[in-house]
């Protein structure tokens, strides 16, 4: 593979660190930018709360690719490793590995559209878990008898990054227990002074990361689909040039 013989060869770099050019040992940097979200799983009954609002938004499906397609950033959670400290004569210290501490939330930002679809979506997922208006879930036993459980309000979320070319995945992982904690109606306020888009950032609730190479292989079978409709811009643009 090119890029690992690239890495191979980055020693001729130690000392410049400078990367240009088209010579040997030289390694693209890591760009951020290039990113995308794909919600494999939300609330079957999710869609029964966000037909209610402006967007009208009445299928899973259409609420998943809103999702996709309105993120503008992500803040992943990381991990730190806690040290167990040890005192030794004259007040030296040493120290060993302790736990391993995750975080637990995931935040994503969001272009509100027309018809406010990102309102509908959280504003209706957090109702659907805790009703403004009563304070309880509605989520009942039904005729399948799920109820009430983590199936039934949470969903899963892959999030991976890729090379500049929108395809080839290189940061990835996969979080599961996912729900907001947020009803961003606080976040629509208006001032007649100031006529400026809307993002509203939402925090969710993390209960599993996967970074395993299952995550790396759903991802990148997302990318590919997701990168062919390259080819529908480029096919569009051609129609409208002849």
């Amino acid at each position: 593979m090119a890029m690992k013989k690239s890495f191979s060869v980055l020693g001729t770099n130690t000392f410049s660190r400078n990367f240009g050019g088209t010579t040997i040992g030289v390694a693209d940097p890591y760009l951020t930018g290039f990113h995308f979200i794909h919600f494999e799983k939300l609330p079957a009954k999710l869609s029964t709360y966000t037909s209610k609002g402006s967007s009208g938004l009445s299928d899973v499906s259409d609420i998943k690719k809103v999702l996709s397609a309105t993120c503008l950033s992500v803040t992943p959670p990381g991990g730190t490793l806690n040290k167990v400290e040890f005192t030794g004569l004259g007040g030296t210290k040493w120290a060993v590995p302790g736990n391993i501490d995750y975080g637990n939330s995931i935040s994503i930002k969001f272009v509100e559209m027309n018809k406010t679809p990102i309102l509908d979506i959280f504003h209706g997922w957090v109702q659907m878990m805790r009703d403004y208006r009563t304070g309880v879930a509605n989520l009942e036993d039904g005729e399948s008898g799920d109820g009430y459980t983590k199936s039934t309000y949470a969903g899963l979320l892959f999030y991976w990054t890729t090379a500049p070319d929108g395809k080839t995945v290189e940061y990835y992982a996969c979080y599961d227990g996912v729900f907001p904690t947020k009803d961003p109606q606080d976040l629509y306020s208006s001032d007649i002074e100031n006529i400026s888009k809307l993002e509203p950032e939402i925090e969710f609730n993390v209960d599993y990361i996967w970074h395993e190479n299952w995550v790396k292989n759903k991802c990148q079978t997302l990318a590919n689909n997701m990168a062919s409709v390259k080819n529908e811009i480029i096919n569009n643009s051609t129609k409208i040039s002849s």
